[in-house]
């Protein structure tokens, strides 16, 4: 191996359309590492290499929310680790491509421990390493990290931050400047238009991916509003990889219920920009940034809580039509967040393919059953899919 591509996002610039087309790719010359999913509730996403190289290499502990959201357990986090490890290097020493390629988005968020450690083991099978980034102008970034932040749970009032040297310096410092190339994402400076045709000529591929695929449409501003509810909830969701997928499932419910694009007001952007960070970027580019247009009717926003607490009647009208058509008992005096967990409470009914069927859950009989679930506190039906379930207590 010559030399080995390592594309590093960033973040919502086309990523996952980019590792989905590239899967499987061989030229005689370039190939896209053939990295196995070490968890199986990320076989979907494993032409992204962000997992099984975040797991391998993160030093402060960042992999173990991702880990239990998978269903991993604590006491096989170092074990998972340490397969991550042996997979990625199975496939460097296996590799008889000149160069290989290498997508991790993640990478973008590692401390300088942990990249000077994949650097390290990078080195060890080939010396030439460069490293490719996209850049979002800043209210693009912004405004699509925060929506994927909440889609995987957060519930605050603050925005997704946004550094450009925290994402690369580190990046600089172990790969060297000079390997380090920057692109401004923006579809009218994409080749064709196309983050999948301007990648490839970027990095010298030799043709085109044989299948292109686009993905990861963004969600309404409405359907956000509906997670960030939930994200405020009682749930339960202990690192269980079926209520993972579950959740996934009722994303892309939302999706289907209300589509559109995700808004915020540009106004709670703009408070948070550095200046001083935007000039580095631009420097590193060679051209500016756009940043984020502003209005006076942005003023009435206090913060993203507010801007995301505001829902219609028409959201409920929506919500209970959608349990109704499932065929489900709606309550009359719910109210809509209560009626956003009873639709996840669907989801996990048909994602279990009816054997977690909350609808012929006795909460009473299964608290009388088992003291100790009443004893702890706990709330039954969670308890049930959690726990019982595989316990093989009794649920009807």
């Amino acid at each position: 191996m010559k030399r080995i591509v390592l594309h590093v996002g960033m973040h919502k610039t086309g990523s996952t359309a980019i590792q989905t087309s590239l899967a499987g790719y061989r030229d005689g010359v370039f190939e896209y590492a053939p990295l196995p999913p070490v968890v199986k509730t990320e076989r979907q996403h494993e032409n992204n290499h962000s997992f099984l190289i975040n797991t391998a290499f993160d030093q402060y502990n960042k992999r173990v929310g991702m880990l239990q959201r998978v269903g991993v357990v604590a006491n096989d986090f170092d074990r998972v680790r340490l397969q991550c490890r042996e997979a990625l290097e199975a496939c460097l020493r296996a590799s008889e491509a000149e160069v290989l390629i290498l997508s991790a988005e993640a990478i973008t968020g590692f401390d300088p421990d942990s990249t000077r450690e994949l650097g390290a083991l990078l080195r060890q099978y080939a010396s030439d390493i460069q490293v490719y980034a996209y850049v979002r102008d800043p209210f693009d970034y912004v405004k699509a990290i925060t929506q994927e932040v909440i889609k995987l749970g957060h519930a605050g009032d603050h925005l997704h931050p946004l550094s450009y040297r925290d994402n690369f310096e580190h990046l600089e410092e172990v790969f060297g400047a000079e390997c380090v190339s920057y692109r401004l994402y923006r579809r009218e400076k994409l080749l064709n238009g196309d983050v999948i045709a301007d990648f490839g000529s970027w990095i010298g591929l030799k043709k085109e991916p044989e299948h292109r695929l686009e993905a990861n449409v963004t969600l309404s501003t409405d359907a956000v509003r509906c997670i960030y509810a939930l994200n405020n909830y009682p749930m339960f969701s202990s690192g269980n990889g079926l209520l993972h997928n579950a959740w996934r499932e009722l994303h892309g419910v939302f999706g289907q219920l209300f589509p559109g694009r995700f808004e915020i007001p540009a106004r709670l952007v703009a408070r948070e920009i550095d200046v001083w960070d935007l000039a580095w970027m631009e420097a590193h580019l060679g051209q500016s940034l756009q940043l984020p247009p502003y209005s006076e009717k942005d003023m009435d926003c206090t913060g993203l809580k507010d801007w995301l607490g505001r829902t219609t009647p028409e959201m409920l009208t929506t919500i209970r039509g959608e349990l109704t058509g499932r065929g489900a008992d709606v309550p009359e005096d719910a109210s809509l967040v209560e009626l956003l967990f009873q639709l996840y409470l669907e989801c996990i009914r048909s994602f279990s393919d009816l054997q977690l069927d909350y609808r012929k859950f006795s909460a009473d009989r299964y608290l009388e059953r088992y003291p100790d679930v009443r004893q702890a506190g706990l709330y039954p039906f969670g308890h049930y899919v959690l726990h019982g379930h595989d316990e093989g207590r009794d649920g009807s």
